[in-house]
């Protein structure tokens, strides 16, 4: 963009992107981080278009809210050949990196003997030194707890992260796990510093995700996702007196066929049209396909929920002939992503593509060289 990055701007940009892909009736859904500037843009595009937030990006601005020194690289990598471990180097956090406190901390664990040699021997390092680098036991074990408590955080946003099978759908039911399974859980002997970041923690992500939801607010795009998503569909993460306000949302959006294509209504409407009735159905007034959505979304609840493991694409790819109405619906709203992550990647993909010394490629071998590398394992 040549303009400045304003909300109108980039709603403008975005606009004509879409009208030039041809795309512009065919918008559900906008995955963005969380910068004030792109989320302000997207209801200037339309209201009716959601706007998701990147759930990994959101976790970790949940994960700010709570809560190095340089040794002799060589010296450590010595002791750790001594002492039988693999070569790393020590990790510093950055507010930047997602997941670096942890990793920090983990790669300090790892290497605690190794640093306790280092530091106990004088040709390295002096006294004073040691003084200010020294770790104590009781620092040892709060670094212990906290790592404990951030790793269910740091998996999540791996999971989240993924390209494949990474849907919206996933966002509200991992979370509630990681509340009641991890969060919520006090550990014998648990520091009560850890006890109180693992409320702020918890807060913090109620808040920024909307997990206190209750029927008298709008329904969630992620709510229906999770519906649709055979893995979710009981709704257990949700509270039991939610259900019934979820899954009448999705009956409307199943009446209205809002979610159908312009061909794909017409097509509907002709096939009514077509459809014979007896004298018996038109004398007791029987909708054919009133019944037949009805008989459909009964038989879809019906169904025993997937296990979280499996692959909930494959699901619908046996049974979308069995449930073909609700199967569109799942089409469009379980395909929206959980993160921008694919996005970011792609745009690290084209830094490294264009660099001083490839200043001059023009934009079209620019976007052919970054396609080809995004799609590298389908050629394979």
């Amino acid at each position: 963009m040549d303009k400045r990055h304003t909300a109108e701007n980039v709603s403008e940009q975005l606009i004509n992107t879409f009208g030039k892909w041809d795309i512009t009736n065919k918008i559900l859904a906008i995955v963005t981080d969380n910068a004030k500037n792109i989320t302000n843009a997207i209801p200037l595009i339309s209201p009716e278009i959601y706007n998701v937030k990147c759930a990994a990006h959101t976790l970790q601005l949940a994960n700010c809210k709570i809560v190095h020194s340089t040794l002799a690289k060589t010296s450590l990598e010595e002791k750790q050949e001594l002492l039988g471990l693999t070569k790393t180097t020590l990790l510093q956090s950055c507010k930047t990196r997602w997941n670096s406190i942890y990793l920090m901390m983990e790669r300090l664990v790892l290497n605690r003997c190794a640093i306790f040699n280092v530091l106990a021997d004088r040709t390295i390092t002096s006294q004073s030194m040691v003084q200010k680098l020294e770790i104590k036991e009781h620092e040892w074990l709060f670094i212990e707890s906290l790592i404990q408590f951030l790793k269910p955080i740091y998996v999540t946003t791996n999971i989240f992260c993924t390209e494949n099978n990474s849907s919206i759908s996933m966002i509200r039911p991992l979370l509630k796990q990681i509340i009641e399974k991890h969060l919520m859980q006090c550990h014998e002997n648990e520091d009560t510093i850890v006890q109180t970041l693992k409320q702020t923690l918890a807060s913090e992500i109620k808040r920024r995700f909307s997990l206190e939801w209750d029927s008298t607010e709008s329904v969630l795009l992620e709510q229906i996702s999770s519906f649709l998503d055979p893995r979710f569909k009981d709704l257990d993460h949700e509270v039991l007196s939610n259900h019934e306000a979820i899954r009448s949302k999705i009956k409307q959006i199943i009446n209205q066929n809002n979610y159908l294509e312009p061909n794909e209504i017409t097509t509907a409407s002709q096939e009514q049209q077509n459809k014979h009735r007896s004298d018996l159905e038109y004398i007791f007034g029987i909708n054919n396909e009133e019944n037949d959505l009805t008989k459909e979304f009964q038989n879809y609840l019906a169904e025993p929920q997937l296990r979280f493991t499996l692959d909930p694409l494959e699901w619908w790819k046996t049974r979308y002939s069995k449930y073909p109405t609700i199967g569109k619906l799942a089409k469009k709203y379980m395909t929206i992503t959980a993160t921008s992550v694919s996005a970011e990647r792609c745009f690290s993909t084209a830094g490294n593509i264009v660099t001083r010394k490839r200043a001059s490629l023009s934009p079209e071998n620019v976007n052919l060289l970054v396609f080809l590398h995004q799609n590298k394992q389908l050629m394979i």
